[in-house]
Order: C-alpha cells, then structure tokens, then sequence
C-alpha cells in the first residue's frame, strides 16, 4: 500500500445511502475536502475548501471504516479533483467493498479508475444551482446513472429533458429528486412526483432518504 499518499478528508461517517440507485444500503461515506464550485443548493458547503479538511493517509483512512459494511461511499466536496485510484484500489483490495464515487461530472475520471469504481453517480447541475455548463455524455459508459436536484418542476424538468435528448441518455439512467433544503420536504416530493406524471415523463423520481427519516 502507498501509505505515502495523502488525501485532504473533510469527514469520514457510517450511515445509510440516502439517494440514488442504491438507495437504503449500509455504507461507509468518505466526504473529500475541496470543491471547485459553490452549488447556490449545496448543503454541505463546509466541504468547499481543501484546507479546512483534515490530511490523511490510506491506512488512517481504512482504519476509521466499518469492514462489515457492503458499501463505500465517496463524495464531496468534487472527490475527482483528488487522484482516489489509489484510495478505491486500497478500499476494494484490502476491505472487499463495493466502492460508489459520487460526482458532478464536470472531470472526467481516468480510464483506470472508471474500470475500478462500481458505481458513477453523476450530479450534473442545471441552471438552479449558479451555473450554466455545456456538458457532452454523448458515447460515454462511465456515468451509471444521472442524478438531477429540482427546485422548480415546471422549469427545471425541461432542462433535464433536454440534456438527456442532448447527451442520448436512457431515460432509466436518470433520477430526480427535489431540493432537500425546502421546509415540506414530503410536498415538494409530491410536487415533483406530480409534475413528473402530468408531463408523462419516463424518469424516476426518489427521495432523499436520510431526509424523510431525520438521519445522517
């Protein structure tokens, strides 16, 4: 193992996987520290800065993960910004775990490290979080499923369908989920579920989990 390497941790918990694809599954979350935007939703902005994390090895790393767990989440913070081959190689090799890198899909991850991660959840950002970006998953296998966060159904789902008849994505690949700072998170959901249905889209629409049930 390269004990060597150093990766800057803004925290490191267990909890269960509260979006997504492999929504409700036990996992270790290892949260990088640095982030190259400022998401105006974003709600972990203590991630943003690099330094603020803490540094640490592979094997300080490995040390404060749950062996029994089936999963290993890491997220941000953006992790791509950080070269995680070595730390998803040492999380695969040494624990036996799945490893799940959550991202927004505006780095492109390496040819060595798309063939080691299990699952790609890529969060690109529409125009509601500050940004506007010209984003190319045209041809592109990398990305295992496509996660939008909706602030306004009504303006926001039109962006997603055209990036997805843009980017030629299976409309399977794609999941929508509402902002999860808003006080009525169960209306919101059901505002989006609704838009979702009256439009006849073909996009699953999932919670945030760890919202519903007030856990970490």
């Amino acid at each position: 193992m390269r004990s060597e390497i150093k990766y800057w941790i803004s925290e490191i918990f267990q909890s269960i996987q509260g979006e997504g694809e492999i929504i409700g599954t036990p996992s270790n979350f290892i949260r990088l520290a640095g982030c190259h935007l400022r998401c105006i939703w974003c709600d972990t902005k203590y991630s943003w800065f690099k330094y603020e994390g803490e540094l640490m090895t592979i094997p300080e790393i490995l040390s404060r993960l749950h062996k029994s767990l089936p999963l290993t989440t890491i997220t941000g913070g953006e992790p791509l910004l950080q070269d995680i081959l070595p730390l998803v190689g040492a999380i695969k090799n040494i624990l036996g775990q799945k490893v799940l890198v959550e991202t927004s899909g505006t780095i492109t991850p390496s040819k060595k490290l798309m063939e080691l991660v299990d699952i790609f959840s890529v969060s690109p950002k529409l125009t509601n979080s500050g940004y506007k970006f010209n984003y190319d998953f045209k041809n592109l296998k990398w990305p295992t499923y496509y996660k939008f966060v909706i602030l306004n159904p009504e303006t926001d789902l039109k962006e997603v369908i055209n990036f997805v008849t843009d980017n030629k994505i299976p409309p399977e690949r794609v999941i929508l989920q509402p902002d999860g700072r808003v006080p009525n998170y169960k209306e919101a959901l059901k505002k989006l579920a609704d838009t979702v249905m009256e439009l006849g889209l073909p996009f699953r629409v999932l919670p945030q989990l760890h919202r519903i049930i007030d856990y970490r």
